[in-house]
């Protein structure tokens, strides 16, 4: 028996719209959550039209040959960065015409796994063995509105289709919020010298080390240790209701370096460093459905190493791009990380984020929803959870030198200074402390 896809109405309403229009080729990612029981669809989101410069929006396709794979796979990757913890790629969908069919089912296989090895590329978390990894393919005829459902496993590239139940539900389905406040401090060693590049991947090898720190940390919900194998429901009964009417349950991640205040030395020659520091707004949803406590362990520790890990990306995309490059013979540097910003997924209690840079507005953060996942945002509807913020009481990388040498940064933000050796002085400092705490053990 294959897997069953409960989908909410509004999804299918999505679907007819665009039949409709009577378009050749339509591609597109379905978003939802995957479960041991059931698995949910949330949101449908076709592919943007690719433009090219001076020529405007490129044509829909008529051929299977046609398909721009790349852009598929852009347009995959920006998606899964705006999705919160508990939600996921599920899937892929095509609406075509009845004499392309045919094509159909292997557009759809090779489009799943390219998808999926986007989606999870630079990862700090791995898939665990007991995970669901099937994803499905849906086909959808444009003419009768005829639905064919697949599912492929997608850590099996040999995998094979496996016929699935795609259900439409009238009825909202009920998701339950977990919202954790994390206070992240972390500092990344770069090299003399270093091009943004090489700082982009000294940032993800500092942050692959964090991560299996935050994978052996202990969550508390509501303020209490609870067996990984209950039920989270008891403890919703219990959470507070956020003014919309959604039961909130709050979690607290312990690390080790939280309990102890100790920490292994270590002596690294660099000529400067990069401070991540403040406090992350995690959130992460479930289905209302006997969700388990282990179940919300993982979605907020994930969601909290993804929204880290994509703000690093996206500054460092950013500085690339523009080429910023701020002066510090007088002061360090302060980067924000870019801010997070929740859009409800609609006709759902649950929301899908975003990030905003710099002085970007809600106008074109509104912009973005509707080109990345096709649907529009009221400017009411938009959650600046980390709105109001003064550097560096929310989350803000610091490029702090201790020679001569610059990094990216922005000159507006003003920072306390760093001379010349202070990076030396406080290494043999680091080795001092942790001499006397051996022989004092």
């Amino acid at each position: 028996m294959g897997r069953s896809y409960y989908v909410d109405e509004s999804v299918q309403k999505y679907f007819t719209r665009i039949a409709h229009q009577k378009n050749n080729f339509v591609t597109g990612l379905l978003i939802g959550q995957c479960s041991s029981q059931r698995d949910y669809i949330v949101l449908a989101a076709r592919t943007p039209q690719k433009e090219d410069p001076g020529e405007g929006p490129q044509k829909s396709k008529s051929k299977p040959e046609e398909i721009d794979e790349e852009w598929f796979c852009v347009h995959a990757s920006q998606v899964s960065r705006m999705l919160p913890g508990g939600f996921l790629l599920v899937g892929v969908f095509l609406i075509s015409p009845p004499e392309l069919s045919k094509e159909a089912p292997t557009i759809l296989r090779k489009l799943i796994f390219t998808t999926e090895k986007f989606a999870m590329k630079d990862k700090l978390w791995n898939v665990a063995d007991e995970e669901i990894t099937d994803r499905v393919a849906l086909q959808i005829c444009s003419s009768t509105n005829k639905i064919v459902c697949r599912t492929f496993d997608v850590k099996d590239l040999k995998s094979t289709a496996k016929p699935a139940d795609w259900k439409y539900q009238s009825a909202p389905m009920s998701w339950l919020t977990i919202e954790c406040n994390i206070n992240v401090d972390l500092t990344v060693s770069l090299p003399s010298s270093a091009t943004y590049q090489e700082q982009q991947k000294c940032t993800r090898t500092r942050l692959a080390q964090w991560a299996k720190e935050i994978e052996e940390s202990t969550m508390l919900f509501n303020g209490r240790v609870r067996d990984e194998g209950g039920d989270l429901v008891e403890e919703q009964k219990k959470g507070r209701s956020a003014p919309s009417g959604r039961q909130i349950v709050s979690a607290t991640v312990i690390t080790s370096s939280n309990i102890s205040g100790r920490s292994t030395a270590r002596v690294q020659v660099c000529n400067s460093s990069l401070k991540i520091q403040g406090v992350v707004k995690c959130r992460g949803y479930v289905c209302n459905s006997k969700p388990k406590v282990k179940d919300a362990i993982q979605i907020i520790k994930r969601d909290l190493l993804n929204t880290i890990s994509d703000r690093c990306e996206i500054t460092f995309e950013d500085l690339i791009l523009n080429r910023s490059v701020c002066d510090f013979e007088k002061a360090p540097c302060a980067l924000p990380l870019p801010q997070r910003v929740f859009v409800p997924i609609p006709a759902s209690g649950a929301a899908l984020c975003d990030y905003i840079i710099g002085e970007e507005t809600r106008e074109e953060v509104q912009s973005r929803f509707l080109e990345m996942l096709d649907h529009e945002v009221n400017y009411e509807d938009l959650d600046f959870v980390e709105e109001g913020r003064s550097a560096p009481a929310e989350e803000e990388a610091v490029c702090k030198p201790s020679g001569d040498e610059k990094c990216p940064g922005r000159k507006d933000v003003p920072s306390s200074s760093l001379s010349p050796g202070v990076g030396i002085i406080i290494a043999a400092a680091v080795v001092l402390v942790a001499i006397l705490v051996y022989f004092l053990k």
